[in-house]
């Protein structure tokens, strides 16, 4: 088993078309490690100045003085019971770091945005190299000519399944890791502190990215086995994730956004995932929200099973239909 899994992961490595996904991994990775330095970059003197300006010229709004001395005449009706006429000109006048043009580097919004962003690009990514990997074998004709060698399918499948999920997993970890790791540096070298408990964040949400990526490319491996054919296995994909999300919404009863696919990829890897569940009506005076909060766990038992699914599925289709 161990040889026959050595030799699925040369013909992994010596794949081009995976070559180039994971460059295009590598490029995103710096390219988001580029715009994310870039659009954090400190503020220079004259961005504060003009932001400086544009507080004071908003500061001379006839309308907004005028809400000031309204306020100041009763602080208490605008602001609440502690407030002091003091505290009007600081509540209703936008301040100096309201225009500030961009924000600092601060790696819980890079998670939530770039980060997220990332991940989900390195996903789809090995999704797609998980496809094109059996489907060459199925394209090509190999495939029967590598069970002439070794006729215990099972054992094929399981070498080939077992390849995929190792090499995607390298990849997502050599690209993620590289990304958090030169944000790290960035935010050293702005003097930025780093709170262990976004530290501790940042490395979950890459354990959790990782273990999709691996999920995410036996997935693909596991359809492609099934169709044999790279481009049918992507269709099925692409039709899925547009029309599923279409139809979930359009199912007859609530909380119907619990199964989408889309609400528990983000589940499964934003730190605290919440989405707008359109089936869920609320009545006035009813104690309910469309707003659903999306734990871990629901997400990836939801993922785990139709994972389960396909694998169960590829390997009854492969043992039983001729080559």
């Amino acid at each position: 088993m161990i040889g026959l899994l050595s030799v699925e992961l040369n013909r992994f490595r010596s794949r081009r078309a995976i070559a180039l996904l994971v460059l295009a991994s590598v490029l995103a990775a710096v390219a988001f490690v580029g715009a994310t330095a870039w659009n954090t970059r400190p503020l220079t003197a004259a961005d504060r100045a003009d932001a400086a300006a544009q507080a004071d010229l908003e500061g001379l709004r006839p309308d907004l003085l005028q809400e000031v001395r309204t306020c100041r005449a009763s602080p208490k009706d605008f602001l609440g019971p502690d407030a002091t006429a003091d505290d009007c000109r600081a509540a209703l006048v936008p301040s100096v770091e309201s225009y500030y043009p961009r924000e600092p580097l601060k790696l819980s919004a890079v998670l939530t945005k770039e980060g997220m962003g990332l991940a989900l690009i390195v996903i789809v990514l090995m999704v797609i190299a998980g496809c094109t990997f059996t489907g060459a074998d199925w394209s090509s004709g190999s495939m029967a000519t590598q069970l002439v060698f070794e006729p215990r399918r099972t054992r094929v499948w399981l070498a080939k399944a077992a390849a995929v999920m190792l090499s995607c997993g390298l990849v997502a970890v050599v690209v993620l890791s590289g990304y958090w790791l030169a944000m790290g540096a960035l935010a050293q070298a702005r003097d930025i502190a780093m709170p262990s408990a976004h530290v501790s964040g940042v490395a979950w949400h890459v354990v959790r990215a990782v273990a999709l990526a691996m999920g995410a490319g036996l997935g693909g491996f596991a359809l492609t086995m099934i169709f044999r054919h790279t481009v049918a296995t992507l269709a099925l994909l692409f039709v899925y994730s547009v029309g599923g999300e279409i139809a979930v919404n359009l199912l007859p009863f609530e909380g119907s956004g619990r199964w989408s696919v889309g609400n528990n990829v983000l589940g499964w890897l934003a730190p605290h995932h919440r989405y707008l569940d359109a089936t869920i009506v609320c009545t006035p005076g009813e104690r309910c929200s469309s707003m659903q909060v999306m734990t871990h766990l629901e997400a990836g038992t939801f993922l785990g099973i139709l994972l389960l699914v396909a694998v169960a599925a590829s390997v009854l289709w492969f043992r039983r239909r001729d080559v």
